[in-house]
């Protein structure tokens, strides 16, 4: 037993294999080498939001930039949209953030509401039950059970999702039953009809891909203080915003969505939003130029601490669903600001590669 106890002795004592000096501040990118198999790979797409985009605009000049991404090939698809918890807590505490959630949880606490018709669930127990079908979710369904995973889709706060199931089904199979009123089948087609990114990019690429759902990764629980509404509103009054926005170049990000009009164009929009060049010019156009001067109350140093809040916790989300993925592909489809704080803290994570998404954007 002596040898075994001095084998064991060692390999407690000596440093693990590749380990770096102790005395070196730790750095999670230096495990990007070490994990066990492929890199979870992740591309952030930033997007213009498409409910800027003008009045009669046409949806279809989208499709060279769904070819791109479906070439791209993955497994899941992230999007800038609450979490059916998201949802119900921010509800729950809707004095507190009384805005917030009624502009990013009031359609689809709406959505819910009709599903209880045929459901009888609350957004906890659909989705809890959404989980169960999920798991146990055969390789060919029945157009009845898709129509039953949109409608718990609906239920657990997730309409998005409860699209890609509506558009999976033949157009005649989009219709009420048991699991979906007249008046829900009306309302997903309604929802459908608005011009957003996560139904006319993600969605519809997750139907192309054969994928059952998206998955919500927004958080909007940053906890701004009501009384530094003044302050902000007499900082963003002083000068340096608006030559900001009269600076060309800047007004090409911030006028992206109305840069839509053709194929190539749209294309191209894409390819300049997602170039490292645009997302240095935005971080500094909105961000630095809140540091890097005085303003009441500090308020800018307040407003850019709320803003990483929201990007780590986004970007939580979004490792969470990399982690069901280990090795594969999850493609984040998000507001073009947030991109170059996305591929920042993204790769700082042990396992993943951020994708380079100008190169898949020009191919």
């Amino acid at each position: 037993m002596l040898p075994l106890a001095i084998s064991l002795a060692c390999l407690i004592a000596a440093p693990p294999v590749g380990a770096k000096d102790p005395a070196v501040t730790f750095d999670p990118r230096t495990y990007h080498q070490v994990h066990i198999g492929e890199p979870t790979q992740i591309m952030v797409l930033g997007t213009p939001h498409l409910s800027g985009t003008p009045e009669n605009w046409d949806p279809s000049v989208l499709e060279p930039l769904l070819d791109r991404l479906a070439g791209f090939k993955p497994d899941a698809i992230a999007i800038e949209a609450l979490t059916g918890p998201g949802i119900d807590t921010m509800w729950a505490y809707r004095a507190t953030h009384p805005d917030v959630a009624a502009t990013y949880g009031g359609r689809a606490m709406a959505l819910a509401g009709m599903s209880r018709v045929t459901l009888a669930m609350d957004m906890p127990q659909a989705e809890a039950e959404v989980r169960r079908t999920l798991a146990a979710w055969p390789k060919a369904p029945t157009p009845e059970q898709r129509r039953r995973l949109a409608a718990l889709f609906v239920a657990a706060g997730d309409p998005n999702s409860a699209l890609v199931q509506w558009w999976r089904l033949e157009p005649a199979e989009r219709k009420a039953d048991a699991s979906i009123s007249k008046l829900l089948a009306r309302e997903l087609d309604a929802f459908a009809a608005r011009p957003n990114e996560n139904h006319l990019i993600a969605a519809r690429l997750a139907v192309r891909l054969g994928l059952e759902r998206v998955q919500p990764t927004d958080d909007q629980s940053d906890d701004w203080d009501p009384a530094m509404d003044q302050p902000i509103k007499d900082f963003m009054a002083e000068p340096w915003l608006a030559e900001l926005l009269a600076d060309p170049k800047f007004k090409a990000l911030a006028e992206a969505s109305r840069n839509l009009g053709t194929s190539d164009q749209t294309l191209a929009t894409y390819r300049m939003l997602n170039s490292a060049a645009a997302g240095r010019l935005d971080a500094d156009g909105q961000w630095l130029n809140m540091l890097n001067r005085p303003s009441p109350n500090q308020v800018g140093r307040r407003r850019v601490a709320l803003w990483e809040t929201r990007n780590l916790r986004m970007v939580a989300n979004i490792r969470e669903v990399a982690a069901r993925f280990p090795g594969r592909r999850v493609l984040v489809i998000v507001g073009s600001a947030h991109k170059p704080w996305f591929d920042a803290y993204l790769g700082m994570m042990v396992d993943v590669q951020v994708v380079d998404t100008a190169g898949v954007l020009a191919r």
